[in-house]
């Protein structure tokens, strides 16, 4: 966790996940336009299941498999037991060359490191993200369609793994920015409430907080869907992003932890800007502003803080991933977004980028 006043984003907008354009130069030219102060090595357009961020995090892992007739990954038993022992040599040796990602993700990166370079631009940060173990232990199956989390071996050779793809992540844009900030996504951490799943939340929260612990950037975590706030926010985790609409509420409901989490210097990154289609037609900026500037209060009011720390100590982002709309309908919301953060940060006089 950092110092409170360290670090500070003041409502800049942050990305999340992906766009679905395929020319690199293009998604680097709107990364740069939108997010001058916040640029983000996005995930690559998912043309194929080999792109998808699951499939992403998963390069390395000995014996995956990309089952294309059932549309998932898989992982073949006898290859991860016979060749495990490769990922934690890795791990113990700090060899995050091992956790090198290749394709559209690395071409997608060299060109915005090349804009930024030819713009002789130091933005504030620079954020990068990949998919947590915990999700991963639950997409990737074995060959009788287990989730490689009922072992607690697999668990850990995935913290592993996540760890070292981290680390050679934060190695690629060393010298950009001001801040490096992994966003660690994960998007079935609901699932460990499911009297079925073969991961409870206290192992799943256990494997989180080593793999925080053990990161080099500033770390933050990316929510999809409902969690027991009361043990994400002791995490050693810097922000925090979540769907507005969804988790105000709840999250209200913790005022302690949420109090302790803002007064240690955490930061809240709003998840305001619609990625469905259909929403993005009838929403505005002003819209959007009303929004979050009410919940940063609500949260002021609940915790006690004084409501300028919340605001300081905020990212306004995305409920989901651009990736999975048309160009077009990204552009706009990349736009909405921009605008937004520009309108509340006025509305705050927190002054312009």
């Amino acid at each position: 966790m950092n110092v409170l006043g360290s670090f500070q984003p003041a409502c800049r907008p942050l990305l999340r996940g992906g766009l679905p354009h395929t020319n690199p130069m293009i998604v680097a030219q709107l990364i740069c336009r939108y997010f001058p102060q916040t640029p983000a090595w996005p995930l690559p357009s998912p043309r194929t299941l080999a792109d998808t961020p699951f499939a992403l995090a998963a390069q390395g892992l000995p014996g995956v498999q990309i089952d294309l007739e059932r549309d998932r990954l898989a992982v073949d038993h006898d290859t991860l037991e016979r060749e495990a022992v490769r990922v934690g040599l890795a791990y113990l040796r700090g060899d995050a060359q091992f956790a090198a990602l290749s394709g559209p993700a690395v071409v997608v990166l060299e060109e915005l490191l090349r804009q930024l370079n030819a713009e002789d631009r130091h933005p504030f940060l620079l954020k990068y993200e990949t998919i947590g173990p915990v999700s991963l232990s639950l997409a990737l199956t074995d060959n009788h369609d287990r989730p490689l989390a009922y072992a607690p071996e697999w668990r850990e050779l995935l913290l592993n793994l996540c760890s070292l793809r981290v680390a050679w992540q934060h190695e690629q844009i060393q010298g950009y920015a001001a801040y490096r900030l992994v966003m660690i996504d994960e998007p079935f951490l609901d699932a460990l409430s499911h009297p079925l799943c073969p991961l409870q939340w206290d192992d799943g929260i256990d494997v989180l907080n080593r793999l925080f612990v053990d990161l080099p950037a500033r770390r933050g975590l990316f929510l999809s869907s409902a969690v027991l706030w009361e043990a994400i926010l002791p995490l050693p985790l810097d922000v925090i992003g979540f769907h507005l609409a969804d988790h105000l509420q709840s999250l209200l409901r913790v005022a302690t932890p949420l109090t302790q989490f803002l007064a240690d210097g955490g930061c809240l990154a709003w998840g305001v800007t619609p990625v469905e289609a259909r929403l993005l037609t009838n929403v505005h900026a002003n819209d959007l502003c009303d929004r979050v500037v009410s919940a940063m209060r609500d949260v002021a009011m609940a915790t006690g803080l004084d409501v300028a720390v919340v605001q300081r100590q905020s990212f306004l982002s995305f409920t989901g991933s651009l990736a999975y709309v048309s160009p077009a309908q990204a552009e706009q919301a990349l736009q909405l977004c921009a605008e937004t953060s520009q309108l509340v940060r006025q509305t705050l006089d927190m002054g312009e980028e």
